[in-house]
């Protein structure tokens, strides 16, 4: 009897037993689209409009978090998780820089959202340095 040898690398494995680690990492980007997208609308959801300095960081900063992470769908790859968390560490330290800790709702909405858009960078960065995954 013949000994046969199967051959198990990805180059010959049928196309849906391989899941890429970047398609298990998508819900992340969606995760901060929407963190972003809350956070520029933020001032008017949570009527703070009236404070120029946060109005303008909320809608610049979740505005950047929103596009890249939109982008990121598409074109990029793990360095968009660094940026998204760096937009999120300046979204939390942001009321203390632009002096509106006296204001709750803008405060609030910038640490709350800044904190979620970390956490999931966070678990983007770590998941993109787990080896691909395979379906048996």
């Amino acid at each position: 009897m013949a000994h046969v040898t199967q051959d198990h690398s990805p180059d010959h494995l049928p196309p849906r037993a391989t899941v890429r680690s970047r398609d298990v990492r998508r819900w992340q980007d969606w995760a901060n689209m929407v963190f972003g997208l809350l956070l520029a609308i933020s001032p008017w959801l949570l009527r703070f409009t009236g404070l120029e300095g946060a109005t303008l960081n909320a809608v610049i900063i979740g505005g950047l978090i929103c596009a890249l992470s939109a982008l990121a769908l598409t074109l990029l790859d793990r360095w968009e998780a660094y940026i998204s968390g760096l937009l999120g560490i300046w979204a939390m330290l942001s009321p203390w820089l632009l002096g509106f800790t006296g204001y709750n709702a803008a405060m609030l909405a910038h640490l709350g959202l800044g904190a979620l858009v970390v956490v999931v960078a966070v678990i983007e960065i770590w998941q993109s340095g787990m080896p691909d995954t395979r379906l048996h």
